[in-house]
């Protein structure tokens, strides 16, 4: 008769060991869990820093055929620019020729009438 009221108390045994079993694997699925989110989070990171350097270098070289660019057109300015001051300049200086030639001939029509 004495093992009568031991098959409750073994049943009951059995069945908080089972339930320290289940709370003991749900704790290590949850540690798991948490630690497969925390590997995603840092490699979600990884991804986003690498995105940043990858968009921050397609800026730089876009910046830089843009400069390029303008470096060329400004050198193309400055070109034409010369141009047209050379131009300018040879013009001044044909205008500067005739203007003393005619001065010339007044000084010498003057002095050829004086004489006269």
């Amino acid at each position: 008769m004495s093992e009568a009221p031991q098959a409750p108390l073994h049943d009951s045994l059995v069945s908080v060991r089972e339930l320290e079993q289940a709370l003991e694997q749900s704790s290590e699925r949850r540690a798991a869990s948490k630690a497969r989110v925390e590997d995603a989070r840092a490699a979600a990171l990884r991804l986003l820093a690498s995105a940043r350097a990858d968009a921050a270098t397609e800026a730089a070289e876009r910046r830089r055929i843009v400069l390029g660019a303008a470096d060329a057109d400004a050198a193309e300015i400055s070109r034409q620019g010369d141009e047209r001051a050379a131009r300018a300049r040879m013009a001044a200086r044909a205008g500067s020729a005739a203007a003393v030639e005619a001065a010339v001939r007044l000084i010498l029509l003057d002095a050829d009438t004086r004489e006269a």
